[in-house]
């Protein structure tokens, strides 16, 4: 039960007693006394509905809630409390989606209510739009709490700095700034900077053309076999010799490039194959050789090679970019 769908017309306290209403139904967790009015008068709503529906029984009791479904209602709560939005396609099978055992940033092992830095936490990469599938991923309680409230611009400058700060390192930094690339990108994707592509993306999340070539490249260059194919589909999207020669050069320094990561290609340091200067040169250098037109027909094959979904201007609006990913008021909050 989500009425968020349609942040334009909400009202907030519905949405609240909307959100008591899953915590008792979804959930064993118990009325909170630091619940705000509003999700307490829909808890209570609920139970006494469900106290006179159904007789005393196993058959009736209510459900235990699994660690996505529990997330879910938390994250809804956490964004009630801050009036931000939460558009209807954040489901708890989203955030099954979204899972991963290791933090694309610190590449720490995730723990689940520890209460440690390790926990993972779910985050907005965009930090002024609202919690959307493609606006999301799965981190560290320590990387999210370093990201904060930063954009994408400070997250650069940290990044470049030759000191850790707030608890990463520049390179742990540097991989944030990856994730949050394509959402804070999402409605200006000429202004995007080219970055390695040290971290992998978030399933749903929106990446830009030149990520998405690189993750291809990342994942199919380490065996022969795989980098030829590769290379096979890109050079039809290429109109010139001078093109297919370097595009040739890039698969040449990614297949080498993988082999010298320290996992060999083979775990989540494959990703640091893009901060060897040989291969994000590479991808430049093959990048300047096509015209615009070629690059259109490189980022729409690496789309359906990759079986992604386009990011489109119907989908954006959930993310409430106008007011910065708050739900526009018509009520106080409790």
């Amino acid at each position: 039960m989500n009425p968020w769908h349609d942040h334009a017309h909400v009202d907030i306290e519905e949405a609240g007693r909307a959100l008591g209403h899953d915590f008792h139904t979804l959930s064993q967790i118990p009325k909170q006394a630091d619940w705000p009015a509003a999700v307490c008068a829909g808890f209570d709503a609920a139970a006494h509905w469900h106290s006179h529906a159904h007789r005393p029984g196993p058959a009736h009791r209510r459900p235990h809630a699994d660690r996505f479904t529990r997330k879910w209602l938390q994250l809804r709560l956490n964004a009630w409390r801050r009036q931000r939005a939460v558009a209807n396609d954040v489901t708890p099978q989203l955030l099954r989606e979204l899972d991963v055992t290791r933090c694309p940033v610190t590449r720490e092992v995730l723990t689940h209510g520890t209460l440690q830095d390790t926990d993972g936490s779910v985050d907005r990469l965009n930090n002024d739009a609202a919690y959307a599938a493609s606006n999301l991923a799965v981190m560290s309680v320590r990387a999210n709490r370093a990201k904060g409230a930063l954009s994408f611009a400070q997250v650069m400058a940290r990044a470049h700095s030759v000191e850790a700060s707030e608890g990463l390192t520049p390179t742990e930094w540097l991989r944030l700034a990856a994730l949050m690339l394509g959402p804070c990108h999402a409605t200006c994707p000429h202004d995007a900077p080219a970055l390695p592509l040290c971290a992998p993306l978030p399933v749903h999340a929106v990446r830009l053309a030149l990520q998405q070539v690189q993750r291809l490249f990342t994942e199919h260059c380490l065996r022969q076999a795989g980098k030829n194919r590769l290379l096979r589909d890109f050079s039809g999207a290429c109109r010139s010799d001078a093109a297919r020669l370097r595009l040739a050069a890039l698969g040449h320094a990614v297949h080498e490039g993988l082999k010298h990561t320290e996992g060999h290609g083979l775990d989540d340091t494959r990703w640091d194959v893009w901060l060897q200067p040989a291969v994000m040169a590479a991808l430049l250098r093959w990048r300047e050789a096509l015209s615009e037109a070629e690059w259109a027909r490189v980022a729409a094959l690496s789309g359906r090679l990759s079986q992604a979904r386009r990011e489109t201007p119907e989908r954006l609006q959930l993310w409430q970019m106008p007011t910065r990913g708050f739900v526009p008021l018509r009520t106080g909050w409790a």
